[in-house]
């Protein structure tokens, strides 16, 4: 009974293909929930407010900290004097 089996190098090279044929498979599989994702997370880059809604000074100074007219510090300055 002479039975011979794989050689060490065709196993080793059986198993490197199967591995990579599963990883590929994998890969393809999940690309298609992190490209909904990132659709999904994908915010709106327009913002637009008529100029009815800007009614009060604490409105006025968020639109022009937004836009960046002013600083971070000028506008927390400037919000705690429109506050008090």
């Amino acid at each position: 009974m002479n039975k011979d089996a794989l050689s060490p190098l065709m196993a080793t090279f059986i198993l490197v293909v199967f591995s990579l044929i599963i990883g590929t498979l994998t890969m393809n599989w999940g690309k298609s929930f992190v490209d909904n994702f990132e659709e999904a997370e994908t915010p709106d880059a327009t913002i637009v407010i008529h100029q009815s809604d800007l009614n009060t000074e604490l409105k006025q100074l968020q639109i022009e900290y937004i836009q960046g007219k002013i600083s971070e510090e000028e506008y927390l300055a400037r919000e705690q004097e429109v506050l008090s």
